[in-house]
């Protein structure tokens, strides 16, 4: 035991220390806010003024048209970046050769589009925008919007419905969800929700990949460089493994911490300051989960990368086996948008119980909704049963791995190993 000590020291020390350690702690919730926070506040800046012209059948329709999207834009379309402001004129000629004038300004930039709503469009409900800029689907959404409810006014006007009854009839309706669990309801984040859940999974998924590559370039660098003949002469090749992967384990552990502690930090601040819109409503149980899941789960995988970098004798040989290993992990991944949506589904019962997914999938279906405690209970100790048959044979094929240079094994050979060994 004293052995295996000294090794998670010296591997833990090791990472820590390093200026890689450092710059990925930092970085890596830099790059997660960059992924999902600032690519909505960057659409929010875009912002402006835009000159368009309606050209439809009747000055009505397009006074309507006009004042649907002179309207501020709700919350929704706030955060979807929907906060350009227009300068609209109305254009009731819907001949060929007014279209064609009306392209000119748009190629000579005297405007920047305009919808073009001839009664055959609006019968077929397939109107068209012509404009320099057209990649931007939150401004066809808004004229989306604005063509249909300008639509839906003027039929509804014309069958004597009154602008009061109109303002209310096509009122938004805001949905809110409420989750009922043990009696207790519970308001949903919608969104916010969604982000966190994103977040925490992400977060398991990269340090899985991540601390489990770690553990095979290091075992590779080590065998390489014959430190492992030195080791040896002191220490079995089980305390060896058994060091490295839960040293490496602590490292992980630290980098987990540390993140926490400044997402804590963040979250007072946000706040203090009320700039949260809405709770992120993550279960209590989700962090011990996470614990549970994040530990069994790096075993796991860092057994067999520990296996993998003994079997090779260079990072080119492991880089091109290592997706045996990587496969399992990004299967969850794929996963994901399905578990979120449908938590309780035969597939996501059954996908959440195979242990080399369960680290992340069923850790998603606990923060997402809860299952049954016989469900987590079930998917832990087929986690943990296939655990330990996963260390037996990779600490046989490391066993005898370590000690072979200049020939990569052939798969015969490393089922002999796991038997003999």
């Amino acid at each position: 035991m004293r052995n295996v000590w000294l090794i998670i020291r010296r591997e833990y020390l090791e990472r820590v220390r390093t200026k890689s350690f450092i710059i990925s702690t930092l970085l890596l919730p830099a790059f997660m806010f960059g992924v999902t926070v600032l690519p909505s506040k960057l659409a929010m800046m875009k912002g402006g003024t835009r000159h368009i012209v309606v050209a439809a059948p009747t000055a009505e329709l397009a006074e309507t048209v006009e004042s649907e999207l002179q309207k501020k834009p709700d919350e929704k379309e706030s955060s979807q970046g929907a906060a350009t402001t227009y300068t609209i004129d109305a254009d009731t000629s819907l001949t060929e050769s007014e279209r064609g004038t009306l392209r000119d300004k748009v190629s000579n930039g005297e405007i920047d589009g305009f919808l073009w709503l001839d009664p055959t469009a609006l019968e077929s409900r397939k109107v068209s925008y012509y404009g320099r800029e057209t990649s931007d689907f939150v401004e066809q959404g808004r004229l989306e919007r604005a063509v249909r409810t300008a639509i839906m006014r003027q039929r509804l006007a014309a069958k004597g419905v009154d602008s009061a009854e109109l303002d209310t009839l096509l009122k938004d309706v805001d949905l809110q969800a409420v989750s009922i669990k043990a009696g207790k309801e519970t308001k949903a984040g919608g969104v916010e929700t969604f982000l966190s859940t994103f977040l925490l999974v992400m977060l398991l998924y990269m340090t899985l990949l991540l601390y489990g590559v770690a553990v095979m370039r290091s075992v590779v660098e080590e065998k390489n460089s014959r430190v492992m003949e030195v080791m040896l002469s002191s220490c079995s090749a089980k305390e060896m493994m058994a060091g490295k992967i839960l040293g490496v384990c602590a490292a992980g552990v630290t980098q987990i911490l540390i993140w926490a502690v400044l997402a804590a930090v963040v979250a007072g601040q946000a706040a203090a300051v009320n700039s949260v819109g809405g709770s992120l409503n993550i279960p209590a149980g989700a962090f011990p989960a996470f614990a549970v899941f994040f530990f069994l789960g790096f075993l796991l995988y860092s057994s067999l990368y520990a296996a993998l970098g003994a079997m090779v004798n260079s990072d080119q040989e492991a880089q091109q086996w290592q997706w045996f290993v990587v496969m399992p992990i990004v299967v969850p991944m794929i996963m994901i948008t399905y578990v979120i949506r449908q938590p309780n589904s035969p597939v996501s019962f059954w996908m959440s119980l195979v242990p080399f997914f369960s680290p992340i999938l069923m850790y998603l279906r606990i923060i997402v909704q809860t299952p049954p405690w016989w469900q987590i209970a079930l998917s832990v100790g087929l986690l943990v049963a296939t655990v330990w048959c996963v260390v037996v044979l990779c600490s046989r094929v490391y066993r005898i791995g370590i000690l072979m240079y200049g020939k990569r094994p052939t798969l015969p050979e490393i089922f002999k190993w796991m038997k003999y060994a």
